[in-house]
């Protein structure tokens, strides 16, 4: 920041100063001082410290610090200061023997920068329970994706169980035929025997009759079976579709939140701009 020296200059900032914030676009007041008050003041619109021509400089005010270490400086000025908040820029003036003579000061209201900053936090959150949220959802969806594919590997193997109980069925069903056919013979040949064949029909007819039983409980058992595949068959195909369409939502979200992120960064390279000013 470039010195400022000479009593022209320093006089003739104040002559300049009912003017000086006309140049600007933002809300800005103007001030200069000597060593011990404000000997010209120029408010802005809605930015006014209060202070007055004549009225003594703070010590733990920016503008007497600056002459005190004769350097400039930038810096946010706490409300308890001058009863409002505003960042100030100051610079010390000195004379041509390097003597500190003065300073000279702008503020530029916060107001405007802290709603913006306001607003950007309000959206960081907002954009942050956002993404929480859809990260919990892509979990959810992983964990039901995982779940669906549990689901059809454990239909799979049902299946392949029930295929095999088929086979163990129709075995089954064989055996009663065979069983039913011998009871068949028995009874002939019990026939032939005559009187001394009697007891032994009763037998074979007894034969016969859990042979039948037999055949009709293998029957109801392999309709109950197909029942049940079919059931375990649709059970498969929707898991597998459940999966499927967890593994698109669970893509999907992934890519949400990795916009919401850089949604969240930019607002966050807009709040450091905005502190710039």
């Amino acid at each position: 920041m470039k010195k400022l020296v000479g009593k022209d200059l320093f006089e003739g900032l104040v002559k300049i100063t009912p003017i000086i914030n006309t140049l600007y676009a933002q809300d800005v007041s103007f001030v200069v001082t000597d060593r011990e008050k404000f000997i010209a003041v120029q408010p802005g619109q809605t930015l006014n410290t209060g202070v007055n021509i004549g009225d003594p400089l703070k010590k733990e005010s920016p503008i007497y610090q600056v002459m005190v270490n004769k350097k400039p400086d930038v810096g946010i000025v706490p409300k308890e200061v001058f009863g409002i908040a505003f960042k100030a820029i100051s610079i010390p003036i000195f004379d041509e023997e390097d003597n500190v003579i003065g300073a000279v000061s702008s503020a530029i209201s916060l107001d405007s920068e802290m709603q913006v900053q306001e607003i950007i936090e309000q959206f960081s959150a907002a954009f942050e329970q956002v993404n929480t949220t859809i990260q919990d959802f892509t979990q959810g969806s992983q964990t039901l994706s995982s779940i669906g594919e549990k689901l059809s590997t454990a239909s799979d193997q049902t299946k392949e169980n029930v295929k095999k109980t088929d086979d163990i069925i129709q075995m089954i069903k064989e055996i009663a035929d065979q069983t039913k056919l011998l009871g068949l013979n028995a009874a002939i040949e019990a026939a032939r025997a005559g009187e001394n064949g009697r007891g032994f029909a009763v037998v074979a007819e007894e034969i016969r009759r859990l042979s039948q039983q037999s055949n009709d409980s293998a029957k109801e058992v392999k309709y109950i079976l197909d029942e049940m595949n079919a059931s375990v068959s649709l059970i498969s195909e929707q898991s597998e579709e459940t999966s499927a369409v967890s593994q698109q939502q669970s893509a999907a979200t992934q890519e949400i939140a990795a916009s919401m992120e850089q949604l969240c960064a930019q607002l966050e390279s807009l709040n450091q701009l905005v502190k710039q000013f």
